[in-house]
């Protein structure tokens, strides 16, 4: 299946056209959409020697050369692989890319039409709605925008009607794109954010990323930079999540490309600075030569000549590797403009000369203009303006045809300062009307060649210096203009300021006054819960205090009838005090965060099937029938306190004992579930009240008033079960059970941090 990729990884270098990965050809056998019958599959029967072998051969082939390629999935197309024809469509798809990297678009088409075919007789449902986007696509790299849109509108009908979320999300981006391309900006926003809608929902994150990067790159077309910038900043931190290294070097990669557009090229450096180190990193080698061109490019603008010069070496030496021509004919144009402005008129002709006559043998018409801009700059340079306006018109005719308005409104301009040069004025008023003409229709504001100059030139040629006064007095009535903006602006600016100061303080007292009331009700809160506790608590001690106490006088006036007994019942009592006095240390040093965790390793399944064994011995022996359901398979490594877990179950099972009418029962059921581990305690009836069921775990909190008391308990062992489990990382709550009591339930991490 295709790739999703992104802008600046397309034919060499920030193509426009996004999503198809032309530089390396990934053969992803497991990505959501394709039919892959093996793929992920475990219980599958082992794989034939002749499926084997091409898999093998499938693989092998991204290593090699473009001929070579070719003839190995050439070759692969005649091995029979039954059973398995993804095989077969992943060949072909190479192939596809391959021939596209070529610039063979007839044999592109016949081999998307061979998919096509080929996918239909066996009824798969990806693979002919995807020979559509294919075949827009061989239309589109052919500036045959029109066709390039119904293929991928046709695509699109399909992908509905077979509710395929994934093709309808590409056949939304492939959509975007061409609009974009037809400077229908707005429609392709609108389709772009279909796209990442669809994609969002479907939740294919690497897909989305690559979306949302279009919709990003939509936003910086239409100038809205800090919208662009906010949407990259997504890409980014999403491709960051997904430890996505690709992802993130597109995404600093694009945000790049926004300062470039904005002329900030001290921003935008570094941004290609850093994808190009995660290029590296990653070892695509086009993708290293893209980034490492277009840092030329911005050490160019720096003029920082030889550092960009160095970097368009390095490229250039990448996309021989590689075999790409676009990309060297793109450093050469590079390596020409640097030879320009270190004065090498020679070189730059030299390097300019080679990258057209690429451009023209591969027929990349959109670097062949590219090229020709740059060279009318150098027979401009040379004085040559004869030939610059002949080249000219061959480059505006084929921009034309293109629809290429960027390099339309260069061209002009050029043609504007040659015609210009040779005193051809009424030629040189024309380009600079049809610049600016062009200019207002593609909403910019650049008047480097002003109308009103020549047209002086033209019309009021004795009257030179009438006109300088003119263009004078303008001017300082202009910087007049401009000093009283600016005055009314910093007076605005003045205000706006201290309004805001005054409504900060203002809004600073109103919350300082809300915190302090909030405050001085959650101290009353606390002071009241403490005077609760303190009564509760002082309760709990005199109790056993007062039974300690008639004992001992018992003791004393030698009334006591048993006095084995009585010794019996003060020890009895005095634990019941020291057991309360623990309970309550132990939730002293939870509120502290001072409770000691001893953390080890241990394997839970052996660790759980002992205490099963001792659970059921106690329970059987106070009366209930005892139900376990250990799911734990294979080894399972735990991070725990291994005591204070115990404790918690210890504590639960002996409260259920406590609390459960006989005969009863109880059921302990544990399992994991991803990286953590569910533990579940139920028993018969009675249970608790609705309401009660979050109270219960609150400290000294009883249903009934004298339960604790007389079965023996402190009240506290709920809130402590809670503080260690939640010391655990883990959490426990209280729910109805089936069986007609009470459910724990506790879920903890695999590992404790």
């Amino acid at each position: 299946m295709l790739n999703i990729c992104h802008t600046r990884r397309v034919l060499g270098f920030s193509h426009p056209l996004a999503w198809f990965r032309i530089g390396t050809l990934m053969i992803l056998l497991t990505m959501p959409g394709v039919p892959v019958a093996y793929a992920n599959n475990s219980t599958a029967t082992p794989p034939s020697e002749a499926l084997q072998a091409a898999r093998q051969k499938l693989a092998h082939a991204q290593s090699l050369n473009q001929h070579e390629a070719i003839e190995a999935y050439l070759s692969l197309l005649d091995m029979p692989v039954p059973d398995t024809p993804d095989i077969h469509f992943q060949a072909l798809e190479s192939l596809f890319f391959l021939y596209i990297r070529q610039g063979d678009y007839e044999a592109a088409k016949a081999t998307a039409n061979q998919l096509s075919t080929r996918s239909i007789q066996l009824e798969d449902a990806y693979y002919p709605v995807f020979s559509k986007l294919l075949l827009g696509y061989i239309e589109d790299q052919q500036n045959h925008f029109p066709q390039a849109e119904q293929h991928y509108r046709d695509a699109l009908e399909d992908a509905l009607a077979i509710g395929h979320n994934e093709l309808m999300a590409r056949s939304y981006e492939r959509i975007s794109s061409v609009l974009r391309r037809q400077d229908k900006y707005i429609e392709a926003l609108q389709i772009a954010q279909r796209s990442t809608n669809v994609l969002r929902d479907l939740g294919e994150d690497l897909l989305y990323l690559s979306a949302l990067q279009n919709l990003g790159i939509i936003q910086a077309i239409l100038g809205d930079y800090t919208t662009a910038l906010g949407t990259l900043t997504q890409v980014f931190e999403l491709a960051t999540k997904l430890d996505d290294r690709a992802s993130i070097a597109d995404a600093l990669y694009e945000t790049g490309e926004v300062y470039r557009k904005m002329d900030n090229f001290e921003q935008a450096l570094p941004h290609f600075q850093q994808a190009h180190t995660l290029d590296e990193q990653g070892g695509n080698k086009l993708h290293i030569g893209n980034s490492a061109m277009k840092i030329g490019y911005i050490e160019l603008e720096r003029q920082e000549y030889e550092t960009a010069l160095q970097y368009a070496r390095k490229a250039y030496g990448l996309y021989l590797e590689v075999d790409s021509k676009t990309g060297q004919a793109r450093v050469l144009n590079l390596q020409g403009l640097i030879a320009l402005k270190q004065n090498n008129l020679s070189k730059a002709q030299t390097h300019l000369e080679q990258g057209l006559a690429l451009a023209s043998q591969h027929q990349f018409e959109s670097i062949e203009v590219l090229l020709q801009i740059s060279t009318i700059k150098l027979a401009q340079a040379q004085q040559r303006h004869e030939d610059a306006i002949a080249l000219s018109d061959t480059a505006l005719a084929a921009a034309t045809s293109m629809q290429d308005k960027k390099h339309r409104l260069e061209l002009h301009e050029l043609r504007a300062i040659s015609f210009e040069a040779l005193e051809l004025h009424q030629q040189a008023l024309a380009e600079t009307q049809a610049y600016h003409a062009l200019s207002d229709t593609l909403g910019q504001n650049q008047h480097n060649l002003t109308l009103a100059a020549l047209q002086s030139k033209v019309e009021f040629m004795r009257k030179q210096q009438e006109i300088e006064s003119l263009n004078l007095d303008r001017a300082l009535h202009q910087a007049e203009l401009s000093q009283r903006e600016w005055q009314l602006r910093a007076w605005w600016l003045a205000s706006a300021a201290l309004f805001i100061l005054i409504s900060a303080l203002a809004y600073r007292q109103v919350k300082k006054r809300k915190l302090a009331a909030e405050r001085a009700t959650l101290l009353q809160e606390v002071v009241d819960k403490k005077n609760a506790m303190l009564a509760d608590v002082s309760h709990e001690i005199r109790t056993p205090l007062t039974a300690l106490q008639l004992q001992v006088e018992a003791l004393q006036f030698n009334i006591a009838q048993d006095v084995d007994a009585s010794y019996n019942t003060i020890n009895r009592k005095l634990s019941d005090i020291n057991r309360l006095i623990s309970d309550i240390h132990q939730l002293a040093m939870a509120d502290s965060q001072s409770l000691h965790l001893n953390l080890v390793q241990c394997n839970l399944t052996e660790v759980m099937t002992l205490w099963e064994r001792e659970f059921a011995q106690f329970t059987h022996g106070k009366g209930f029938d005892w139900e376990a359901q250990i799911q734990l398979t294979g080894e399972i490594t735990v991070s725990w306190d291994v005591d204070r877990i115990k404790q918690v179950l210890t504590n639960l099972i002996a409260n259920s004992t406590l609390y459960t009418d006989k005969p009863g029962k109880q059921r302990l059921t544990v399992w994991q579930q991803q990286k953590h581990i569910h533990i579940t305690l139920e028993d018969t009836a009675p249970g608790v009240a609705d309401e009660h069921l979050n109270e219960i775990f609150e400290r000294l909190f009883r249903v009934e008033k004298s339960r604790s008391r007389r079965t023996g308990g402190s009240g506290l062992g709920l809130a402590i079960c809670k503080s260690l489990i939640e010391a655990h990382q883990g959490t426990i709550y209280a729910q109805h059970s089936e069986l007609g009591g009470l459910k724990m339930v506790i879920k903890l991490p695999l590992v404790v941090n």
